[in-house]
C-alpha cells in the first residue's frame, strides 16, 4: 500500500507540474505574437524590435532605433508573469549604455487583451509612458502605438513594422 501511496504521489506532482507549466504558458497566449524580429519606423526613424518566446515566466525583446546614420535609441525589454498578471517592463539606453530612466524600468501592467491586439498601461503614468498597445495589422504587420503625457499634455507616436528574417 505505501508502494502504491508514493507512486500515486509522484504521478500526482507530475501532473501538477504539467498543469503548472501548461498555466504558464498560457498566461503568454495573448502576447505570443509579438515573438521573432520585426523592423520598420517612418518619418527617417528607422526601429528594429526582436522578440524571443516566452521561457520560465518572462518573455524578452531588444530593440534599436536610428536616424540619419546614428543610434538614436536602445532599449531592453521584458514581459513577467506576476501575481496579477502580465507586466511590461523597459529601459532605454544610450549609444554609451547610459540609460534615460533614473528612478528604475518603465512598468506598464497588461490592462487590453485581444485576437493580436494588446495593450499595457500604467494609471498614473509611468514616467511619462501612459501606454503602449501592440496590434497585428496584417499578416506580418505590427503597429506600436505609444500614448505619452508630459506636463499634462497628451501626445503620442505610432511605429509600423513589419516582419523581417534574421
Amino acid at each position: 500500500m505505501t508502494k502504491c501511496l508514493t507512486g500515486l504521489a509522484a504521478a500526482l506532482c507530475a501532473f501538477a507540474s504539467l498543469n503548472g507549466a501548461a498555466a504558464q504558458e498560457s498566461a503568454f497566449d495573448d502576447v505570443a505574437f509579438l515573438e521573432g524580429h520585426w523592423e520598420g519606423g517612418g518619418d527617417g526613424f528607422d526601429f528594429e524590435e526582436t522578440w524571443y518566446a516566452a521561457e520560465a515566466g518572462v518573455m524578452t525583446g531588444m530593440a534599436r532605433g536610428t536616424a540619419d546614420g546614428a543610434l538614436r535609441v536602445l532599449e531592453y525589454l521584458i514581459i513577467a508573469e506576476e501575481e496579477d498578471g502580465l507586466v511590461l517592463r523597459y529601459k532605454h539606453f544610450n549609444p554609451d549604455y547610459s540609460t534615460w530612466e533614473q528612478e528604475g524600468p518603465i512598468a506598464l501592467p497588461l490592462t487590453e487583451a485581444g485576437e493580436n491586439d494588446v495593450t499595457f498601461s500604467a494609471d498614473p503614468p509611468s514616467q511619462a509612458i501612459k501606454s503602449i498597445r501592440f496590434r497585428m495589422t496584417g499578416a506580418d504587420k505590427m503597429q506600436a502605438d505609444i500614448s505619452l503625457l508630459r506636463d499634462g499634455e497628451e501626445s503620442g507616436l505610432t511605429i509600423t513594422l513589419e516582419r523581417a528574417e534574421k
